[in-house]
């Protein structure tokens, strides 16, 4: 079993940015909470650039284009919201994917990660080491330690997104189960 980090190429795509900036606690609160009640469409626009547009802009959190979310719309049901962005007066082309399902699936015997000094917390994972029963059959996640962080996706979900005419995404390993080799955590 292999699980990715799912991100956007952000060096050969354009990204986006929200025309009115987020407070922290409302940037904070995209940690698995449910924001679909209530959700008005988050005003974006495309960062300055001459790069081409893929099927998910550069963003602090994942968002599909329509056709990305139809591909992925099975692997997306029940896991993440998704929640319609305002991109050139038009709200029906982009979505941000707001991933609900976090998990506490890590085994922290085989992971490498530092801790804050004060209250133990995990600061940062170097190496990510899953604990298969509890991340078998579950396609796109993020953790219980970094809910701001990653989302994690099966290898079912990457082949799903590679065997599509999609662009734009960049998909790196985080974990195989087959393997006793540590992979290092991207920055």
């Amino acid at each position: 079993m292999k699980i990715w980090i799912l991100e956007s190429d952000v060096n050969n795509y354009e990204g986006f940015r929200e025309v009115i900036d987020l407070r922290v606690d409302e940037w904070c609160s995209f940690d698995g909470r449910s924001k679909a009640e209530g959700w008005k469409p988050m005003l974006v626009e495309e960062e300055e650039g001459t790069q081409e547009m893929g099927n998910t802009p550069g963003f602090f959190m994942p968002i599909f284009d329509k056709k990305a979310v139809d591909i992925s719309k099975d692997f997306l049901q029940d896991k993440a919201e998704i929640l319609p962005l305002e991109f050139e007066g038009k709200i029906d082309e982009y979505y941000l994917i707001n991933v609900t399902e976090v998990l506490d699936c890590i085994d922290y015997e085989k992971s490498i990660y530092e801790r804050y000094s004060e209250g133990g917390r995990i600061m940062c994972f170097d190496n990510y080491a899953f604990i298969e029963e509890k991340v078998k059959g579950k396609h796109i996640f993020k953790i219980v330690d970094e809910p701001l962080s990653y989302c994690f996706i099966s290898d079912e979900f990457r082949e799903k997104i590679i065997n599509s005419d999609l662009v734009g995404f960049d998909i790196r390993l985080a974990w195989d189960s087959e393997s006793d080799e540590l992979i290092k955590a991207p920055f």
